[in-house]
């Protein structure tokens, strides 16, 4: 279970890395001005954003380790013989992987809250945690139910195909570190978007998750 205690480690880091990149480079732009000149610089505090999405999704990786745990160990079995179903349990767990990406959430808007207060930075500071915030619940539903699906489809008694889920969550986020450069002036509606797209394919995944997944796939 040490990868257990690992992952949340890396993700508050990750998120603390996020939280002073956002911090400093406003602190060092003047970001009205940059944002009217509609130059590169006006984008360079959304770079915190995919930081603090990586972080909330390797806070929740846990929650998907307890998945195969209780899965080989029959736990799932017998939740089954209780009368849920495959949509019901993949639910339970999906809540837990979210309310631990919210706890991340919630550190990013304090934070970001309060320096902006202090700092009068403007609206940028208090963005990109909403974006943080949008973007890790929706990179946290995806990964988690695509990885909790390999998971009930492999035979062995591994960690739900981590490698891939982590492969498919940064392949997610990387587009968040251009857009920034690209179009600087309309970055927080492009991510919004994306964040928009991630929801809806997890939303399909999870209605699909009894039709795509068999309830013997569930037992150990």
């Amino acid at each position: 279970m040490s990868l257990a205690r690992t992952y949340p480690v890396i993700a508050v880091v990750l998120t603390l890395v996020g939280l002073a990149l956002g911090h400093s480079t406003i602190a060092s732009t003047n970001i009205g001005e940059a944002a009217s000149n509609q130059g590169a610089s006006a984008g360079v505090p959304f770079l915190a954003v995919p930081l603090q999405t990586l972080g909330a999704m390797l806070f929740a990786t846990p929650v998907i380790l307890l998945f195969v745990y209780d899965k080989n160990n029959g736990v799932l079995e017998y939740i089954l013989s209780l009368g849920m179903s495959q949509r019901d349990i993949y639910r339970q767990y999906l809540k837990a992987a979210l309310i631990l990406a919210g706890g991340i959430g919630i550190l990013d808007i304090v934070v970001d809250t309060v320096v902006g207060m202090v700092s009068r930075a403007g609206a940028v500071l208090f963005e990109t945690p909403i974006l943080a915030v949008i973007l890790g619940l929706s990179v946290v539903s995806l990964v988690t139910m695509v990885m909790m699906s390999f998971g009930s489809l492999q035979k062995q008694r591994v960690g739900s195909n981590q490698p891939l889920g982590m492969t498919i969550g940064t392949a997610l986020v990387v587009p968040l570190y251009i857009i920034p450069f690209v179009v600087p002036s309309i970055v927080f509606w492009i991510d919004l978007g994306w964040a928009g797209v991630i929801l809806g394919l997890s939303l399909v995944m999870f209605a699909a998750s009894s039709r795509l997944i068999s309830r013997e796939r569930l037992l150990p």
